[in-house]
């Protein structure tokens, strides 16, 4: 079994090898963090690293501007703005994590 780090290392050479990736690591409210490969303004498809397992989030067109990538099987959604992101269980109807930002976007808030 591979370690998170050897996961996140691998999706990132093969991103790297398609088209420039991009790395946002994020830590939300109560110290829970996440990993987003892939660029949210321009991919279709981006991978998500929560909770030890990875995700390959669809994209899911809005009509607000905000991001919202998807995995249809587990139920997450992940939707970003350009103050903060969120995790959302659609199956529970519950979110998973929330007021999740990188390390420039809590420098912005300050």
């Amino acid at each position: 079994m591979r370690s998170p780090i050897q996961s996140a290392a691998i999706v990132l050479l093969s991103l790297m090898t398609s088209h420039a990736a991009v790395a946002l690591e994020m830590t939300c409210e109560y110290g829970k963090r996440m990993a987003v490969f892939g660029d949210e303004n321009k991919d279709n498809m981006i991978e998500l690293h929560w909770g030890g397992d990875a995700y390959q989030m669809q994209r899911v067109p809005t009509t607000t501007g905000a991001h919202r990538f998807e995995h249809f099987s587990s139920g997450l959604v992940w939707i970003s703005i350009p103050a903060k992101a969120m995790l959302l269980d659609r199956k529970l109807g519950a979110p998973v994590a929330n007021e999740c930002r990188t390390g420039t976007m809590q420098r912005q808030r300050r």
